[in-house]
């Protein structure tokens, strides 16, 4: 089992957060006895954020991040006033240089160059040695034909969440179009009948995950329908052909993170609710992934705080941490 995650120092206790910060470093870590134990981290990128980290049916490891790049304020001040838009509103100075795919033929141990996700419509770098500006947070999703499906988002003040693909083992990535204006943060799930589902993060209302879908490889998608509070969301199949959904629940009656289960096809959502961890002190923590152990069981990464490890909830220490599930 192998985890992929960033990592950089707290400033916490000074009032910061450390989301942004462009000293943060990826890191992997690796656990051969289904998570008991885990090998000491190592640093392989340094400057992204949001890793997202799947293996291929080649055996190739994809992972696919975003990246703020540090800048001085007169440069930041020069971009905005060439291109538009506004001054960052952070602690950390940076500007999105875009998103970056990176391969690897030997489980982590040496990348290639990074291929950028580019040519979005209407979303141009913003500057000659910078990509265009879309983030991500999500998986990569790999067909039955090969193919592979990716969604990035364009942030500012409206949000849409974008779908590219790739047709050569994610060694270049083409512009497929939109999956929903007003979301971001999507997961992209593929079901029995062909159907590809997308749970999105809605931008304007902070409370509701969505969900829309697509039957045809992803050239036309529905309208999106909310499905539960809570966001950003994974989906993982089980074993009774089930679809298991986990999401971060931001919410003051319980600040943790939450899972449900659907039907095959994504449709009916159950109205029970696993409460995975329910004790966190603020409402940073969840961004779940999940993955299917060798013996069936469901393994869920989140990122989480505990409330009672600090005085003041926002100087709670951030972790990450597993569970392993096991359908009854």
């Amino acid at each position: 089992m192998t985890v992929c995650f960033r990592r950089v120092l707290s400033w916490l206790t000074e009032g910061f957060a450390s989301h942004w910060h462009p000293a943060t470093e990826t890191c992997l870590t690796h656990s051969t006895d289904a998570g008991r134990h885990w090998t000491d981290p190592t640093t392989f990128l340094a400057g992204h954020q949001c890793p997202n980290l799947r293996r291929l049916s080649s055996g190739v490891w994809l992972h696919h991040t975003h990246r703020f790049e540090l800048v001085t304020d007169a440069i930041e001040k020069q971009i905005v006033d060439r291109t538009g838009g506004s001054l960052s509103k952070g602690w950390w100075p940076g500007i999105q240089r875009g998103t970056s795919v990176h391969l690897s033929k030997d489980q982590g141990a040496h990348w290639s160059e990074p291929v950028y996700l580019d040519h979005v419509p209407g979303i141009p770098a913003r500057h000659a040695l910078l990509h265009a500006p879309v983030a991500v947070r999500g998986n990569v999703l790999q067909l039955a034909d090969g193919r592979i499906l990716l969604s990035a988002y364009s942030g500012g003040e409206t949000n849409t969440s974008f779908l590219f693909s790739s047709d050569d083992e994610g060694q270049s990535f083409g512009f497929s179009g939109i999956i929903a204006e007003d979301h971001n943060e999507t997961f992209l799930h593929q079901t029995p009948s062909g159907r590809i589902v997308a749970f999105m993060r809605r931008w304007s209302d902070a409370q509701m995950l969505s969900k829309c879908h697509s039957d045809d490889g992803g050239l036309s998608w529905s309208e999106p329908v909310p499905v539960c509070p809570g966001y950003p969301a994974c989906a993982i199949d089980l074993p009774s052909g089930k679809v298991l959904l986990v999401y971060g629940y931001r919410f003051d009656d319980g600040y943790g993170t939450r899972a449900r289960c659907l039907d095959t096809e994504c449709d009916q959502v159950e109205e029970g609710e696993l409460l995975l961890r329910a004790d966190g002190g603020v409402a940073d923590l969840g961004y779940p992934d999940a993955a299917k152990l060798p013996d069936g069981r469901i393994g869920v990464v989140y990122y989480h705080n505990r409330a009672h490890q600090a005085e003041t909830p926002a100087h709670c220490p951030r972790y990450i941490e597993l569970c392993i599930l096991e359908e009854a």
